[in-house]
């Protein structure tokens, strides 16, 4: 994949942001699965690029935007969350993403010492996207709904 890379992503970027978040299966994957109205997400959107512990990035590749990777800082930590769009899945854009993530927080984020994905038991190709680029799995989560 030589003409990969990302860039920071901009206002123009809104409305492409706003459709594949919407995909079903990134909804599916996502800890919050309902719709989000694009009233949110113009105020989510509007919030996070005004953070500056927040980088929003467009991965290309053949000056095609195909997939976002963010990640929010806390400290010398940062959370991933990741999705490529439908048409492109399966390819390893996934994996290639997270490989330029590494690289790009070098430069963005230099105090930045571990990064951190959370990932859905179902998501089998998340999970093998971050174990094929380094990381390891640290723990499960399980929980119990108590309302009844």
């Amino acid at each position: 994949m030589e003409a990969a890379y990302l860039r920071a992503a901009t206002e123009e970027d809104m409305d492409l942001l706003f459709e594949w978040a919407n995909e079903a299966s990134v909804r599916a994957n996502s800890f919050s699965a309902s719709q989000i109205t694009y009233e949110e997400h113009k105020v989510w959107y509007s919030r996070i690029m005004s953070k500056k512990d927040v980088g929003q990035y467009i991965y290309m590749y053949d000056r095609q935007a195909v997939g976002q990777v963010r990640v929010s800082v806390f400290g010398t930590e940062a959370e991933i969350g990741y999705s490529v769009c439908a048409g492109m899945r399966g390819m390893g854009h996934g994996k290639n993403m997270l490989r330029l993530l590494y690289e790009q927080m070098k430069c963005d984020y230099p105090k930045v010492q571990k990064l951190i994905a959370k990932v859905k038991p179902g998501n089998t190709a998340s999970q093998k996207a971050f174990s094929d680029t380094g990381y390891t799995k640290k723990y499960e989560v399980y929980e119990l709904d108590i309302k009844r």
